[in-house]
């Protein structure tokens, strides 16, 4: 064969494995390129399924937290149910339980006020509201109490006023009776009228006490008085004082008085804790005073064998005897005991001070201390009463002094107390007074005390020159009265006015508006 019928195969076989070549490389192309989009397929089916793997993880996170959402909302909704029905029970507990104890409590302060019902709420908001409430409730009751107090006492005060005006009027009618009718053919009505006296004393005693505990002032007023014959006179205005007060025993050394502006308080101050003693003793029982001198000034010093206090009512009495704690009339029982109120008052109102203690009774023993700034020394051509009693201490008198004509007083019999007015009382020690110059010693080794020096009229008379015109009696020559007759008239006046007030009063009071 010829060489040519080679080449021929060769080159339709080589061509045929050119076009398969090209075949397989078309086909490995399109093979590549549908793998690559089946790859970019399967890179957008994973990028797909991570997006909603995505959505699908926050979707249940949105599902769970609306759910714990809902389950905070439904405890939420829980515990304020709880707390409302918390603060409801809380707030009828305030209204039915708390608020009356608070009202019980500001009336008797021993009442508790009871706290928050669940221990749960203490210290939080509500109780602190609450606690508010309360605060501002009580303010308001007590300034309202208050203005309600003033009130009343103000009414109190302008009706005791006229009651003791009205009283003491009659009182100076009564006096006028006395001195019209002191023969011995009107002894009979002298009676009378001196049982009158002493129950219109007793009424404007108790209207003094009233209208002083309402801050009213004692009313009355009076000059210098000497301090025994204060207390004297103090005795005079309690019942059944001849029967049931032992003294004065006068242990003063010195012509101590009490200044005109504190005059009638301390009267007033000394009456009271007599009447509380008599009062508060049984009827058997003597209430002894005495009166001393001390570094300070002068004390009054009231002894009784009575029931006495418990450790409750001694601190009542402390407190209401200082006069430093505000009274209302609600405090004061009912019916109100106004003594210690009124005391307190005038303790404040002075700078006095009165104490109370276990006596060696077994009562209660009550002392009256007198600043020196309320004391005075009398002047010398002053003396005390004839009733004042002569100081327990004094010294043994001199030959001077023993010719002395001896007061009528002291020839009566001593338990005999013989009281006039307010103003006048019974000695229950009657020793002979020391000579001057004695006297005038022991007062120049104690402190001065403040001097009033005034000239009585007698005085006054005395010094005038020869010639002047005088009184009617030194005008017409007749001899002045002598101390010693004025003293024995008073004397026989007053035993006189004892026995009509002895038989007029009955021997047992029982007055229930006594004591404090």
């Amino acid at each position: 064969m010829p060489p040519d019928s080679f080449s021929a195969p060769i080159v339709i076989a080589f061509a045929v494995f050119i076009l398969a070549l090209a075949g397989v490389v078309i086909i490995h192309v399109r093979v590549r390129r549908h793998l690559a989009q089946l790859r970019g397929q399967l890179d957008q089916a994973r990028q797909a399924q991570t997006h909603l793997t995505r959505e699908t993880s926050a979707r249940s996170q949105r599902l769970l937290e609306a759910e714990r959402r809902a389950q905070d909302g439904a405890k939420a909704l829980r515990d304020a149910r709880t707390q409302q029905d918390l603060v409801r029970a809380e707030t009828e507990h305030l209204i039915s339980k708390r608020i009356p104890a608070l009202l019980s409590h500001l009336r008797t302060p021993h009442v508790i006020v009871p706290g928050v019902q669940n221990q749960a709420l203490a210290g939080t908001d509500i109780d602190k509201q609450h606690r508010a409430i309360l605060d501002v409730f009580a303010r308001g009751v007590r300034d309202e109490g208050e203005r309600i107090d003033e009130a009343a006492q103000a009414v109190v005060r302008g009706a005791m006023s006229r009651a003791q005006t009205q009283a003491l009027r009659a009182q100076d009618l009564l006096a006028d009776l006395q001195q019209r009718y002191s023969s011995d053919e009107d002894t009979a009505l002298l009676r009378e009228v001196l049982g009158l006296d002493m129950f219109n004393e007793l009424i404007i005693r108790r209207a003094q006490v009233t209208g002083i505990a309402c801050g009213a002032t004692p009313g009355l007023s009076r000059d210098d008085t000497y301090l025994v014959d204060l207390v004297v006179g103090a005795i005079s205005r309690v019942e059944n004082f001849e029967l049931r007060i032992e003294g004065p025993a006068n242990h003063l050394r010195r012509r101590i008085g009490v200044a005109a502006r504190a005059a009638e308080s301390i009267l007033f101050i000394i009456s009271e804790l007599l009447a509380n003693a008599v009062h508060h003793s049984h009827g058997t029982l003597k209430v002894t005073i005495a009166v001393h001198e001390t570094n300070n000034g002068a004390a009054v010093v009231i002894d009784d064998a009575g029931v006495g206090l418990n450790e409750e009512q001694y601190a009542r009495a402390s407190q209401l005897l200082s006069g430093t704690h505000p009274v209302r009339l609600v405090d004061l029982g009912n019916p109100p005991r106004t003594g210690w109120a009124a005391i307190g008052r005038l303790v404040a109102h002075y700078g006095m001070q009165v104490t109370t203690k276990k006596s060696a009774f077994g009562g209660v023993q009550a002392v009256l201390s007198v600043p020196t700034t309320l004391l005075v020394e009398m002047p010398e051509d002053s003396r005390p009463s004839v009733l004042a009693p002569e100081p327990v201490r004094a010294a043994v008198p001199s030959a001077a002094t023993a010719i002395r004509p001896q007061p009528v007083a002291s020839s009566r019999p001593e338990h005999v107390a013989s009281f006039g007015r307010p103003e006048s009382a019974a000695a229950s020690h009657q020793e002979p007074l020391a000579a001057p110059g004695q006297r005038r010693a022991s007062a120049e080794d104690l402190a001065a005390l403040p001097q009033r020096r005034r000239q009585s009229p007698r005085a006054a008379s005395s010094s005038r020159p020869p010639g002047s015109s005088g009184g009617s009696d030194n005008a017409a020559g007749k001899p002045l009265t002598t101390p010693e007759e004025a003293q024995k008239r008073w004397g026989d006046f007053q035993v006189g006015a004892e026995a009509g007030r002895r038989e007029a009063l009955p021997s047992q009071q029982h007055d229930f508006t006594e004591g404090n």
